[in-house]
């Protein structure tokens, strides 16, 4: 069918004059002016021209549509990933008077279902929904029903799998947008390169689109990077950070158990009080750890990257990084929840050249194997009568026992190759056609996976390149990867332009682990050994931390590292009491690749560094130290 947007244009572009816009946005938003870009962007979707806005984090992209929606007749379509999101954007919208709503499966079925037959008579201005939720054959014929004048894609960055967040169920969109017609549509993100912003459009399938992208530049944001080479020196790192910038703050971290630790070591060594939110937590959990953040005044969240997105707290003074980023985009994006009411604020990198082995294990590990595509495929195809495949992610997940992001992309790819096809759900069960899986087609999907790895090499480079830099302005570096030369205004706006006004080198920015000089790297070395040597002449847990001027947690993560390489006996750090009681959690739990579940379990007495230790033993016994898991998380 062909695109009809511009079909629209007629009726469309006379709907609001001059002082129209100035009324709309006063009458049902109470505000007085635009930011920059809005007015733009809102004026292209009114005169029926598909449209991609790309505007930093807290530039007010939900206000285009919003504004769009109260102007154009029928339904406007929200896509996005954030069920928590949607909630509040609504109620907010509620409370202005507009007609809106989400529908999604925090609702009963009951609900769900009355509010697509209000959806389907025309009841709703907006209507927010996830992008599994076009899967539904009933939702869209509501949808058919309704008239969808407006889709809106918010964080349209995940369509792409060159983006930094890539969502396998958001390539659906751009079918379902040609079942309706091809309405008007506008796709929102705060980080993309030009080529994601191609990919995007490509995607969509938008012809003619108009780009709207606002400066890069956050003038209140000041970008530091400090060279950690060890556990300590971050630890130093965070602490200075804590104890200088006042306010609430996020620390990013690279697994779920580092978040689990770093938050019990603040607390028992420190007393400062953290929230913790990762993708291994329960939805209820996170949830609350989640509203108590945004509720609680100075509070510090220590979390992986599945928080963040959607997160509406403009008074974060400091992002700290414990760990690289995989992509600039990724870190631009998280660095830039930071300061969103406009006011000074930090953003910190701490740096350790080790830390990229995490992340190359990320990529490495962002997608299955041919084994494991082929071991998917079959299991599908047994588990299904007449060529039909009823099974829910969980047992999925359970039978495979793949990650949760490999078993994502791995049903995206045999979908991609014409292996399956996906149809209904049932309840919380996937419905798959199975057809045969190919050599041909398992070759072409090994491919596109090699392409991408390829990729994300490339983009991990350059956010290495960006943390070594050692002669560049370091906001210069991030806004240009984005395609934005503008002038900068912010002043300072990194730690280089703060060295060169102050005419003295920080010694350590910008070395690579050759550059380290001989007395640094001999300290990062020697800092496990040296524990090593005081366990070999008696000392306990406590007694070293207490010597070495350590946090008990930092001990009893060297100590781990030794369990794990055969220099320490487990009795040395942990009980065999509490070794008894975690083999014996262990055994319950069924896995050892997440802490929580076995602390969750286990009496309060029971530390994580013990935990920690008993795991490494576990480990080595079955051959050797188990890869963190699940890393990449997407809540």
């Amino acid at each position: 069918m062909a695109d009809s947007a511009e079909s629209h244009a007629s009726t469309q572009s006379s709907v609001v004059d001059a002082a129209s816009y100035q009324e709309i946005l006063h009458q049902h938003f109470k505000l007085d002016t635009f930011r920059q870009g809005q007015r733009e962007a809102i004026e292209h979707i009114l005169h029926g021209r598909n449209t991609l806005v790309v505007m930093p984090t807290g530039s007010g992209k939900s206000l285009i549509y919003q504004f769009c929606a109260m102007v154009l007749p029928d339904t406007a379509l929200i896509i996005s990933p954030l069920i928590a999101l949607m909630k509040d954007q609504v109620d907010r919208l509620q409370s202005m008077g507009i007609a809106a709503t989400f529908i999604n499966s925090s609702l009963s079925i009951e609900e769900q279902t009355r509010r697509m037959a209000f959806l389907a008579a025309g009841k709703w201005h907006l209507v927010y929904v996830a992008p599994e939720r076009l899967r539904n054959p009933t939702f869209l014929a509501a949808l058919r029903h309704a008239k969808v004048s407006l889709l809106a894609v918010d964080e349209a960055h995940c369509i792409s799998q060159w983006g930094h967040d890539f969502r396998p169920d958001y390539l659906y969109i751009g079918h379902v947008r040609a079942l309706l017609g091809n309405p008007v549509t506008v796709a929102l993100t705060a980080t993309a390169t030009v080529d994601v912003q191609q990919d995007i459009i490509d995607q969509l399938k938008l012809p003619g689109t108009e780009r709207v992208i606002t400066g890069f530049s956050r003038p209140n944001l000041v970008f530091h990077v400090r060279y950690t080479p060890d556990l300590v020196s971050k630890m130093q790192q965070v602490i200075k950070v804590l104890g200088v910038v006042k306010g609430a703050g996020i620390i990013y971290v690279g697994t779920r158990r580092d978040a689990e630790e770093l938050a019990s070591a603040l607390q028992t060594d420190y007393q400062i009080a953290t929230f913790v939110y990762h993708g291994g937590m329960e939805k209820s959990q996170r949830s609350l750890m989640q509203d108590a953040y945004l509720n609680t005044t100075n509070a510090v969240m220590i979390a992986t990257n599945a928080f963040g997105m959607g997160i509406d707290r403009p008074d974060v003074r400091f992002v700290v990084h414990y760990n690289i980023p995989g992509s600039v985009e990724a870190y631009y994006q998280e660095a830039g929840r930071a300061g969103r009411d406009g006011k000074l604020a930090q953003c910190v990198l701490l740096y350790a050249p080790q830390d990229r082995q995490l992340q190359e294990w990320f990529i490495q590990n962002d997608a299955p194997s041919r084994n494991e595509l082929i071991a998917l495929h079959h299991t599908l195809a047994t588990h299904s009568r007449n060529g039909i495949a009823l099974m829910s992610l969980e047992v999925l997940l359970r039978i495979t026992h793949l990650f949760e992001v490999k078993l994502r992309v791995g049903l995206s790819q045999l979908e991609a190759v014409g292996a399956l096809d996906r149809q209904e759900s049932e309840g919380v069960a996937l419905r798959y056609a199975v057809s045969d899986l190919t050599d041909e087609a398992l070759n072409q999907a090994q491919t596109d996976v090699q392409r991408r790895r390829a990729y994300k090499r490339g983009q991990l480079d350059k956010m290495i390149t960006y943390a070594e830099t050692t002669t560049r302005c370091r906001q210069r570096m991030l806004v240009e990867h984005f395609g934005d030369t503008g002038p900068l205004k912010a002043s300072p706006c990194c730690d280089w332009h703060i060295r060169e006004a102050r005419r003295e080198a920080h010694p350590n920015y910008g070395l690579t682990a050759s550059k380290v000089p001989a007395n640094e790297e001999t300290e990062k070395v020697s800092s496990v050994d040296v524990t090593a040597s005081l366990f070999a002449a008696g000392l306990k847990v406590k007694e070293i931390a207490v010597r070495r001027g350590l946090t008990m947690s930092t001990i009893y993560h060297h100590a781990a590292q030794l369990i794990a390489v055969g220099k320490l006996d487990l009795r040395r750090a942990v009980s065999e009491d509490v070794e008894i009681k975690v083999r014996q959690a262990a055994e319950t739990v069924g896995h050892t690749d997440k802490l929580t579940p076995l602390k969750q379990i286990l009496p309060e007495s029971v530390e994580f560094g013990e935990i920690r230790c008993v795991v490494a033993a576990m480990q080595t016994e079955r051959g050797g130290v188990e890869h963190p898991a699940n890393h990449t998380e997407t809540s």
